[in-house]
């Protein structure tokens, strides 16, 4: 009996002893918490889909990091991390659009300061982004006059940024060219709205009101209104973010005003609801929307294909009818070389072990055979084939692919926003490959009509306190003005109007104006101004 007892002894303690570098290893491993952005794609778990499991077996493991995707919903990411962020629960790596956010947090040395950071784990990220593209990211915070890295500037590929799209079938209904200005434009809505071509629920025109930008998809058909004999480059500047404000942008308003009084606009244009607008676009209601440059055809959520299997016949083209009279062109804002902005939050207590491994992370990323498969997932799964000059070919739609292997380049692979295939003529061939042969013409016609009379958008290479301490009033008093002055009565239009744009200035628009003028003059601005002489 005894020796029975030593010898379970001795295995108790054996095994207790094999249990120690187990044990210790598990505690050396650090978890790594990354923003992805979640757009309900059917089927698409972010959560556990295959880039993370790719991600976690290639980086993860071999460095004892353990991954974690944090969803975020895509047109609420702002209004979401600003919680998170207040609240010290922000994931590791964040992204965001919101560049007042970001500044505030710079100003108040709620970030991880980088230089150090990149220097050591980060080569491949400097060198995929290269030092004027960095430069985005850098900015004076305490005042010794040299600038410090705060945030990783996503590398933007393709800076077009939205398309218009037509129905042809219904131009070829109505016997009518596609429009080029603004009065051929109409006379297409009203004569859509007329020969109830969608149905008794036909829509000829689709906008939305997004929260966290609401004049986002209206400003570029009011961009035609303004009077640019009237606006000055400075001008341009002051109020950027703010063109309602400008000269003739009332006069676009008033037209919205018309449209919606005679049916032509989807009445719910201030209620920001993806699912009522993805099956009224998928059933042949609309005749226009306004989206990116390829959103048409996408194989996530190919609004085409869908269509047409509702709608024989139905067909979106790109069209270019919002002619600006003053200066003789059809405007399209493109964006800056920098895409969306990746931070590593700094809450109380965060250790810096964890902002290592962020930037590891990152570079691992910037790898090109990790930014490959991170971007095309599997071949014979997510593409069928490679060109000759290795770029992924008969790509698969969503529908055709497992749920396992459901994928989202740009939200996971966020260092760059685009396909990236190592040079841009490789980048601008894959661009087509991307899609159904079918509509690769449609796509490229889009991608041309987007360039046309391009303006780089507006930033500035300093923060702007206003817009920190202002911003987000301002905007959800731009949402107020855009239901307020689209839906109110003809007669009440132009007390409406001015009532709302001074509702506006109260909130703190005329504080970011006056910032913003005053970063133009120091010569602290990015950006082009339409107006300038050619």
């Amino acid at each position: 009996m005894k020796k029975t007892l030593s010898l379970i002894m001795a295995l108790v303690m054996l095994l207790s002893m094999a249990s120690i570098p187990a044990f210790a290893e598990e505690e050396g491993w650090i978890t790594l918490r990354v923003e992805a952005y979640d757009r309900s794609i059917a089927g698409f778990n972010v959560e556990d889909c295959w880039q993370l499991k790719y991600a976690q077996e290639n980086f993860g493991n071999p460095n004892k990091i353990k991954l974690q995707f944090v969803p975020v919903p895509r047109w609420t990411e702002g209004d979401v991390l600003t919680t998170q962020l207040g609240g010290g629960t922000a994931p590791d790596i964040c992204m965001t659009y919101n560049g007042s956010l970001v500044n505030e947090y710079i100003t108040y040395e709620g970030l991880w300061q980088l230089d150090d950071l990149l220097d050591q784990y980060g080569s491949n990220i400097k060198a995929f982004l290269g030092e004027d593209l960095l430069k985005f990211g850098q900015q004076d915070n305490d005042g010794d006059g040299e600038k410090e890295q705060w945030f990783l500037p996503a590398r933007r590929l393709n800076v077009a940024n939205v398309g218009n799209f037509i129905r042809k079938d219904w131009l070829e209904k109505l016997e009518m060219e596609e429009p080029t200005d603004i009065e051929s434009f109409t006379a297409y809505l009203r004569a859509a709205k007329e020969a109830n071509l969608g149905g008794e629920r036909t829509i000829p025109m689709q906008f939305d009101l997004y929260e966290s930008d609401p004049l986002y998809n209206v400003v570029r058909f009011m961009d035609a209104f303004i009077d640019f004999s009237q606006v000055t480059e400075e001008d341009w500047f002051a109020y950027a973010g703010l063109h309602e404000m400008l000269p003739g942008s009332k006069e676009g308003y008033r037209w919205l005003n018309t449209l919606f009084h005679e049916g032509l606009l989807y009445e719910n244009f201030d209620i920001n609801d993806d699912t009522a607008t993805d099956s009224a676009l998928l059933n042949g209601y609309f005749g226009f929307f306004s989206m990116q440059p390829d959103q048409p055809w996408r194989t996530d959520k190919n609004y085409q294909k869908e269509m047409e299997a509702a709608v024989e016949g139905a067909w979106w083209t790109s069209v270019n009818p919002f002619k600006n009279e003053s200066l003789g062109k059809t405007l399209h804002d493109v964006y800056a070389a920098n895409g969306l902005s990746i931070i590593l939050p700094k809450p109380e207590g965060a250790k810096e072990e964890v902002a290592i491994a962020a930037i590891k992370y990152i570079d691992w990323m910037c790898q090109p055979e990790n930014m490959f498969a991170m971007q095309n997932g599997v071949e014979g799964i997510n593409y069928l084939a490679k060109t000759e000059d290795g770029i992924p070919c008969q790509v698969q739609s969503a529908d055709n692919v497992p749920d396992e292997n459901k994928m989202h380049a740009g939200d996971i692979c966020f260092i760059s926003n685009g396909l990236y295939y190592g040079s841009d003529e490789k980048n601008s061939a894959a661009l087509a490959l991307a899609f159904d042969e079918k509509y690769a013409e449609e796509v490229t016609a889009s991608y041309v009509d987007a360039y046309i009379d391009a303006w780089t958008q507006v930033s500035f290479s300093i923060p702007i306190q206003a817009s920190t301490d202002y911003g987000a009033m301002v905007k959800s008093k731009q949402g107020e003005f855009l239901s307020k002055v689209v839906t109110c009565a003809p007669e009440e239009f132009d007390a409406t109007y001015d009532a709302a744009i001074q509702a506006t200035m109260n909130t703190g628009a005329s504080e970011i104006i006056e910032e913003q003028l005053a970063a133009y003059k120091a010569g602290e601005f990015r950006g082009t101004f339409p107006g300038a002489a050619q």
